[in-house]
């Protein structure tokens, strides 16, 4: 009985994450509990979040009233999460009992936010009474707050699973993980000390000779005494650069602020340089500082093969498996929903319909219209004629409106334009026959039923709106450039592979809104953390620094980013808090390129598979062509078909007066 698999009859136990976990349906304290309170709750992290991203000094000097506007929603906010918290204490208690407030994991995230917001509220204050510079350091205080917005997350992250499932999943997928990032940091460190043990500390530029002839460290230089451009050179003469002539190679004994924070001096500092070569953003500079300055061939043994371990092999190895544990995830949800699910009552009856070019999955009713128009006229609008039609239109608008070129120089913008209004009332008005003619034929219910109809009724109207003289020349113009996107039906393979990667809209929706919402937390924390930097623009306002981060996220220019902060926090407090810095931005850069991008890699592959459905509708079809062979094929055929591989002759090694006959 033991090793009997035992079936499972009834309700599982279910984690669901949209609900708070210490919720008490108490009856001593019934509003806590209403469905209007809850919402009101999370559409108030919402406003905290709002309010805390324009919470800056530069955004309160280009909106000045923005200072009082947001300290009063940052008092209702912290108000009501107060009053929510207390209740909770009451209801639950605070420390004793099973299920006590500060033994909930979401009721201390609850109190840890509550404070923050006082803490908030508190110095708002202090810096409208102008006890503390808009500019000070304690801005850092209101960096948690843009986590209040897990709890509106929370609200919509829904999963109803068994609790064993649960931690069997994230068990193995943790294991994949975590070997993946030992594998990681087992190179990154291999490399750090490779670099201090190859190039050590590279300081040796191109001097004046007639200043520094006699020192062999200088510490005060100016630009006038440099190489321009300022080059690293060698000291041995059969390998490096060698400094032209009136000029000598000496160390120069730099700060970080000047030299930078690159370089293989110790251990840390060439993990840090080698994490940045490795994300091939600017490695060619340090690899030509090396060259400059070392034997050649150290450097290429140690950025190609770096180049190769931790650029390319362990990226991929990272998508490998966060793929893999994507699979085993969507596998694991089939196992459990495949016997849970129903077919629903208003489905669409789909059937496999094959010929010479393949399979397709069809609707039963495609061929049915509830249109007005006689029989003709539907099949002319199916034909391939009125398709090539609409086609030419499509191509020769754009073509079109790609040729028109404005010269400042020539004439008035009006002018141009005015023989390309007449031209777009042409194309307009053939639209929006076509669109009148499939409403026409199919009726509305046919025509709205499909998503490329729609997207084709809003073109016509957006378009028909713009031929107003006073709109024509303003942001409508992106109707008309949409257009465009209508020749994708123009191929049917093109066709059919953007909906297999856009179709199944949820799974990559998911991921879309969940790298914006990232973005939104991360950017919010960022300015909060850095907007005391005085003369740092990165972060000065919400917008500056959503496009810090982003531009952190597509891994262009992000070491610029990271060397600005740093600089400017080092000379704004002091030179012990750049690391910090550095860690921060290096933690964020690792979990986006590595996790975030990778997660879009997975759902892209995950959506160019088949469905399931359609690929037992295909081997259903296969059998029953099968089933057809065997009942038309002759009986001494079909014998043949129990054979394994195939019947074969027997060969015999003696001849016929070798085998002994009985007498």
């Amino acid at each position: 009985m033991l090793g009997r698999r035992q079936s499972v009859r009834g309700e599982p136990i279910l984690i669901d994450y949209a609900l708070d976990d210490a919720l008490n349906e108490s009856s001593e304290i019934e509003w806590i509990n209403k469905p209007w309170v809850r919402w009101m709750l999370h559409f108030s992290s919402l406003i905290s979040l709002v309010s805390v991203s324009a919470n800056t000094p530069s955004t309160f000097k280009l909106y000045p009233v923005l200072k009082y506007v947001t300290l009063a929603c940052d008092i209702y906010v912290t108000l009501l999460f107060t009053a929510e918290m207390i209740v909770k204490m009451y209801q639950q208690g605070i420390i004793r009992g099973e299920g006590s407030y500060l033994k909930d994991r979401w009721c201390r995230y609850d109190a840890c936010m509550v404070f923050f917001h006082w803490v908030s509220i508190v110095l708002h204050v202090f810096e409208l009474l102008q006890f503390v510079d808009p500019y000070a350091i304690h801005s850092i205080l209101r960096a948690p707050r843009p986590l209040i917005v897990v709890r509106l997350v929370r609200l919509f992250l829904i999963f109803s699973l068994p609790r064993s499932r649960l931690k069997q999943i994230f068990k193995r997928s943790s294991q994949q993980i975590n070997n993946v990032t030992l594998f990681f940091l087992f190179f990154l460190s291999l490399y750090g000390l490779l670099g201090v043990q190859l190039f050590g500390e590279l300081g040796r530029h191109c001097v004046l000779e007639s200043k520094y002839l006699n020192e062999d460290i200088i510490r005060n230089i100016s630009l006038g005494d440099l190489a321009v451009p300022d080059t690293y050179c060698s000291e041995d003469g059969d390998a490096g650069y060698q400094c032209p002539s009136g000029m000598v190679c000496r160390k120069l004994d730099l700060h970080s602020d000047i030299s930078g924070y690159t370089g293989f001096g110790d251990f840390l500092r060439s993990i840090f340089t080698v994490y940045q070569a490795a994300s091939q953003e600017g490695w060619v500079i340090i690899m030509y500082r090396a060259i400059d300055s070392l034997p050649s061939w150290r450097s290429t043994f140690f950025f190609t093969t770096m180049i190769f371990f931790l650029s390319w092999l362990v990226k991929n190895v990272f998508i490998a498996v966060i793929t893999e544990t994507f699979n085993e995830l969507r596998v694991q949800f089939q196992k459990m929903w495949g016997v849970r699910g129903q077919i629903p009552e208003q489905a669409t009856t789909q059937v496999l319909s094959g010929d010479d070019c393949g399979w397709r999955l069809m609707n039963i009713n495609d061929s049915k219209t509830q249109g007005w128009a006689p029989h003709f006229c539907i099949k002319y609008l199916q034909s391939a004629g009125f398709y090539l039609l609409i086609m030419t239109a499509i191509i020769t608008d754009a073509i079109w409106a790609a040729s028109l070129v404005f010269r400042h120089d020539i004439g008035k913008r009006q002018d141009v334009y005015t023989t390309y209004y007449y031209a777009e009332v042409c194309y307009t008005i053939f639209f929006d026959v076509e669109a009148i003619v499939k409403l026409w034929c199919l009726g509305f219910n046919g025509y709205f039923r499909l998503t490329i109809h729609k997207f084709e009724f809003v073109l016509a109207v957006g378009t028909t709106i713009r031929l107003i003289p006073p709109l024509f020349m303003t942001a409508l113009t992106y109707f008309q450039v949409l257009r465009i996107v209508r020749l994708i039906k123009a191929s049917p393979v093109l066709e059919d592979f953007v909906y297999k990667i856009f179709g199944p809209g949820k799974k990559l929706g998911s991921l879309i809104l969940f790298t914006m919402c990232l973005l939104i937390i991360t950017s919010s924390i960022s300015m909060q953390l850095f907007c005391y930097l005085d003369g740092v623009p990165k972060f000065d306002t919400f917008a500056m620094a959503f496009m810090s981060m982003f531009q952190i996220l597509t891994q262009e220019g992000w070491v610029e980013v990271m060397d600005e902060t740093m600089i400017s926090t080092m000379k704004k407090i002091t030179e012990t808090l750049a690391p910090l810095v550095a860690i921060y931005f290096i933690l964020y850069h690792l979990f986006v390129t590595l996790i975030v991008l990778s997660l879009f890699v997975a759902v892209i592959l995950d959506n160019l598979e088949l469905d399931e459905d359609f690929k037992k509708l295909k081997q259903m079809k296969a059998r029953e062509q099968s089933a057809g062979i065997q009942e038309t094929l002759p009986l001494r055929l079909r014998v043949f078909e129990r054979f394994p591989n195939r019947p074969t002759m027997a060969k015999l090694h003696k001849v016929p007066s070798d085998f002994s006959l009985p007498k």
